[in-house]
């Protein structure tokens, strides 16, 4: 599914906040952590442009603590070594925010929304998985697999195919992605590729190597995997993976 189709999804899944309060309100720690959404958590210094007063005015961005925040949008230099910083350059001289240590991007103050929240979902943190997405061939690998993530989730969506995954599934937030490594036609490394090159949400991802291939296993670490299992599947030590990602928080 291309982005446009997948932020028309998102947008429409989204309940606007109310427009006097939504430039002021600022959530809580205890929100932060509990939250299962695909809301951007950020906290803003200076002035902010129009594009940012947007995605918090229609919910897409959600303003915070420093110490809880995603990611912080500063239009003036700061001190802030733990939080990812993305400066806002409204004009040429700008530009010289780009010599600042804590600066991971500097962009023009004139970005259009949908851009800018491209941008700002780079810098989302996983902080509890609700979902899950199963990719697998294998009808006793995904009997098992849906035996045992079912109750732990609130939705649980299988795919037998790389392609139709990534033509049809359109997440709304985070989720937790089970894959065999051995798919027809793209293989489960394709898989991971371009879920993580595509995604507009943050995902975490438990690859079950069918072949237990060292150079399989390598490059599933390189691409992001968060854990590798092989055939046939431990069930306990499958839980024990999924316990850990179920309530993460990078």
């Amino acid at each position: 599914m291309r982005r446009e189709e997948m932020w028309q999804l998102i947008n429409a899944s989204i309940e606007p906040v109310d427009a006097e309060t939504s430039s002021t309100a600022v959530v809580t720690e205890e929100d932060v952590k509990g939250s299962t959404s695909g809301v951007v958590f950020i906290h803003t210094i200076g002035l902010m442009p129009e594009a940012v007063n947007e995605l918090i005015e229609t919910g897409r961005c959600t303003r915070t603590d420093i110490s809880y925040a995603d990611v912080i949008i500063a239009s003036q230099p700061i001190i802030e070594e733990r939080v990812p910083v993305i400066y806002i350059a409204g004009t040429t001289d700008d530009w010289s925010f780009y010599q600042l240590e804590n600066a991971r991007e500097v962009i023009p103050a004139n970005l259009p929304v949908d851009l800018l929240l491209d941008r700002l979902m780079r810098y989302k943190r996983v902080q509890r998985l609700v979902d899950v997405v199963i990719v697998t061939d294998n009808p006793h690998l995904r009997r098992l697999l849906e035996r045992e993530l079912t109750n732990r989730f609130e939705s649980v969506v299988l795919y037998e195919r790389t392609e139709t995954f990534l033509e049809q599934h359109a997440a709304t937030r985070p989720y937790l992605l089970v894959f065999s490594s051995a798919l027809p036609r793209a293989d489960g490394l394709e898989l991971l590729l371009r879920a993580k090159s595509e995604s507009i949400v943050p995902f975490h991802a438990i690859m079950i190597s069918m072949y237990n291939r060292e150079r399989d296993h390598v490059l599933a670490i390189e691409r992001g995997v968060d854990g590798i299992m092989t055939l046939p599947l431990k069930v306990e030590e499958f839980r024990a993976w999924v316990k850990k990602l179920e309530g993460v928080r990078e």
